[in-house]
């Protein structure tokens, strides 16, 4: 938790709890609507009669942008704050959201005892013959954006400081349960609030309704693997938030991502009447997730999307960021959509259930973003590097430890999405490893998605290298990781197959390819369209005859 937020109506208290729980927690304050004034030198009435309102709500804007980018602070926003998209981006990511409130009658009485305190504060509120009636009005036009918040609470017959007590302890028993957002993707199509915790599932039906208050039904799409195993508590934590629940299993695997696997799932959704307020549960790896995700995206142009992955690959990747998709004969992920999930529920206990290999193969995306961070995000230091490369065999096991490397994930490559959700241009360095990758994968299917990716970073670590692009001790570093993770290093399969399906990768521009190559400091890359088809095809014939030195102790921890 970084920060506290109160959200509500005026008159609820915000202003006098948030300064009274900041000075408990040891805090810094800001009131919006005092830091807008104090900008202007204005009341607030008076910026509204002069300026009018789009001029006040940028300015509020600007504000509560520069409160989300702090720490340690609880920020009392105005009450028509929550009307704005910007400020749930700006706010929503590592905050404890607290809506106050209190009854109309109690609220008039508070604004009317503020007017006479502060004869040059108006409140247009009361200047409206019922402010009663008015109140309810307006509690009609944001109860759906209020009741997005963690936690409401009720104002009526209690003190500033029992306020401010029962908040922190809210707020701390929220911490310590994951259930304050690891982070937000806020995009023109959407904002995805993402959680990472051990237990987190049990928390689906509560989270997912508070972002749905009408939803009616919730579709589960799983597969037949993940169903059995983790259907039922799925089921059970949507039901006990009074969502009706249906469940649809595909075969295990990445033949599901068909055509004809997702023109059944649009037949069982339309068959049983799927209406623009239900919403879609993808609960399973990345296959699950792309084919659901992808359901989701077109069925009636569009239902609101949870994904619950249960893969380690999916937590740290395929189920953030809003990437959909299918395969087609000639390759992976050709035909799909961008679609954001407006919730993400990465739950770190479901991967005790998950095979070794695939939790192995899951840990070749976390080196990605390792490799990657710093172009990612700007950071000053490789700071996942370091910490994997610190780790131990015990602690790459925890659900407690791998949900912290989890959320460091998910911040990387929400950071990418933010700046990029379509990969017009750095998203696309999220495919560090990808060009061979995907068809290395795409070849038969014999490897695993984060094998194949693994077995592509060897390989553009060995172009950059070829290329004068980066240091022999950063190659060195990340195929040390790979070694040790237990990830493959030798390809076997048809080369002429692999080469031949590179030409129909997706991220081709005018038939060139564009590869993401090591640069000269640790965690950081660059693009680049120039690399030789022969010096391609001599790596990649290097990876095939490689002796596999893949570490038993590797593939044994994991």
């Amino acid at each position: 938790m970084r920060r506290i937020v109160l959200i509500g109506l005026s008159g609820t208290g915000k202003s006098s709890v948030g300064a009274r729980l900041a000075a408990l927690l040891g805090f810094d304050f800001v009131d919006s609507d005092t830091e807008v004034a104090r900008r202007f030198a204005l009341p607030i009435a008076e910026i509204f009669a002069r300026y009018g309102e789009p001029v006040f709500r940028a300015a509020e804007r600007e504000v509560l942008r520069s409160a989300g980018e702090r720490c340690d602070v609880v920020i009392a926003t105005g009450g028509g704050a929550v009307v704005d998209p910007a400020n749930w981006g700006a706010l929503r990511p590592g905050s404890f959201l607290v809506h106050l409130t209190g009854s109309p009658e109690q609220i008039v009485w508070r604004l009317r005892t503020q007017v006479a305190q502060q004869p040059d504060e108006r409140r247009p509120l009361l200047e409206q013959g019922d402010p009663v009636a008015a109140l309810a009005r307006l509690w009609s036009e944001r109860a759906r954006l209020y009741q997005q918040a963690d936690v409401a609470v009720d104002t009526d017959g209690r003190s500033i400081e029992d306020l401010a007590v029962l908040i922190a302890e809210l707020a701390a028993e929220h911490a310590a349960a994951g259930l304050i957002p690891a982070t937000s993707i806020d995009v023109p199509t959407g904002r995805s609030d993402i959680y990472a915790a051990p237990g987190m599932l049990a928390h689906l039906g509560e989270l997912a309704r508070r972002r749905w208050p009408d939803a009616r039904r919730a579709w589960i799409i799983s597969d037949d693997h993940v169903l059995p195993r983790w259907g039922g508590a799925t089921a059970v934590a949507l039901q006990r938030a009074d969502f009706a629940v249906r469940e649809h299993a595909v075969p295990a695997g990445e033949s599901s991502k068909s055509l004809v696997r997702l023109e059944e799932l649009l037949d069982w959704l339309l068959a049983g009447k799927l209406d623009r307020r239900d919403i879609v549960v993808a609960l399973g790896g990345g296959v699950v997730g792309d084919l659901a995700g992808f359901a989701a995206a077109i069925a009636l142009r569009g239902v609101g999307l949870v994904q619950v992955p249960t893969s380690l690959l999916a937590m740290v990747d395929s189920g953030v960021g809003g990437k959909t998709a299918i395969n087609h004969r000639l390759g992976k992920n050709l035909i799909g959509a961008f679609y954001q999930p407006e919730l993400v529920l990465a739950d770190t206990a479901t991967l005790e259930t998950l095979p070794p290999r695939e939790r192995r193969a899951g840990w070749a995306e976390i080196v990605k973003h390792a490799m990657i961070e710093r172009t990612a995000t700007g950071a000053v230091e490789a700071a996942l590097l370091f910490l994997l490369e610190r780790s131990d065999e015990r602690q790459l096991a925890e659900p407690d430890f791998i949900a912290g490397i989890v959320r460091r994930n998910v911040l990387i490559k929400a950071a990418v999405v933010r700046q990029d959700e379509r990969e017009d241009g750095l998203r696309r360095i999220l495919n560090y490893g990808h060009t061979l990758g995907h068809a290395m994968e795409a070849a038969g299917y014999r490897y695993l998605h984060g094998e194949a990716v693994a077995l592509g970073m060897r390989a553009a670590a060995r172009i950059s290298l070829s290329l004068g692009r980066t240091e022999p001790e950063i190659v060195a570093r990340q195929n040390a990781l790979l070694d040790r993770l237990g990830l493959p290093e030798r390809f076997e399969g048809n080369l002429a197959d692999v080469l031949e399906r590179m030409t129909h990768d997706k991220k081709a521009v005018a038939g060139t390819l564009t590869w993401v190559l090591l640069a000269r400091e640790a965690g950081q890359v660059e693009l680049s369209r120039g690399v030789p088809l022969g010096l391609v095809e001599e790596v990649a014939a290097a990876l095939g005859a490689a002796e596999d030195r893949t570490s038993p102790m590797g593939k044994a921890m994991l």
